[in-house]
This record gives C-alpha cells, sequence and structure tokens, in this order.
C-alpha cells in the first residue's frame, strides 16, 4: 500500500475541510492490462464524525 494523493471533502454539519488521503492497493494484471485500485483511507472523516455525535 502506498499514499499516492488526496483529496478534500466538505463535512456538511461544520463544513471543516477534511483531507482523503488516496491508498494505491497492489496492482493486478490481466492479459496486457494492469489493473490499479486506488481507495480512499476514511479514518480521518470518521474520526471527525465522532465529534459531532452528542455525549451520553
Amino acid at each position: 500500500m502506498a499514499a499516492v494523493g488526496a483529496v478534500q471533502v466538505h463535512c456538511p454539519e461544520c463544513d471543516v475541510a477534511l483531507p482523503i488521503a488516496m491508498v494505491l492497493k497492489s496492482p493486478t494484471r490481466e492479459g496486457d492490462k494492469l489493473i490499479v485500485n486506488v481507495e480512499p483511507d476514511l479514518t480521518d472523516a470518521v474520526a471527525h464524525v465522532w465529534t459531532h455525535e452528542p455525549a451520553e
């Protein structure tokens, strides 16, 4: 796994810009085609959502 970049999304509740790292998964090959999977790492976004949950 390797980080390949980041995008930003804004929290709909508080409008904070949240960076979403894009992670390169192990590439695979089908014939003469290389298939590269890029997936978001949502760890920081999920942690931010917890800040909006009411305390019990």
